[in-house]
């Protein structure tokens, strides 16, 4: 009897000994697997240029200055070139900061400044205006043209309501 008993423990003995040997694996491999994770995370946060972070900090923080609109009407002005031939319809809307002299200030203006516009606009040519990315072009002459004519602030966009070439 003694052998069966033997060969009884070693038999129970090698079933424990298998789940002990499943159960340290597992935590090995839980405790490499956390251990992977921090150091790449650790990397990734230690190892970003200095610039990225103010970058992505101007990125998502918005504007927060309040704007008005002023608008302007429609403008119905001659091409130069081609004797005359062909004109420019557009309706603007001025933007600007929402600043109470500023605001006055284009009130008070307004003929000044769609006079200078009406210039601006009439200096311009077929070529000049009718592309299709020629628009952005007379904002920014426009702009620079209204912002001449004030003294209490500047405009910050122009927008075009209605823009036709004949």
């Amino acid at each position: 009897m003694p052998i069966s008993n033997t060969s009884e423990n070693q038999v129970r003995a090698g079933k424990k000994a298998k789940p002990k040997k499943k159960k340290i694996i597992f935590i090995l491999l839980i405790g490499l697997m956390f251990l992977a994770g921090s150091s790449a995370g650790a990397y990734f946060y230690f190892n970003k240029p200095a610039g990225a972070a103010s970058e992505v900090q101007k990125a998502t923080v918005p504007k927060t200055t309040e704007t008005e609109s002023l608008d302007m009407g429609e403008m119905v002005v001659n091409l130069a070139g081609n004797g005359g031939g062909h004109y420019l319809r557009v309706k603007i809307t001025l933007e600007y900061p929402k600043e109470k002299k500023l605001r006055e200030e284009l009130k008070k203006k307004k003929v000044q400044v769609l006079d200078a516009m009406i210039i601006a606009l009439r200096s311009k040519t077929l070529e000049e205006v009718a592309p299709v990315g020629a628009s952005d072009a007379l904002k920014k002459s426009l702009l620079n043209v209204v912002n001449n004519n004030l003294d209490c602030g500047e405009v910050v966009g122009i927008y075009f309501t209605d823009y036709l070439v004949q």
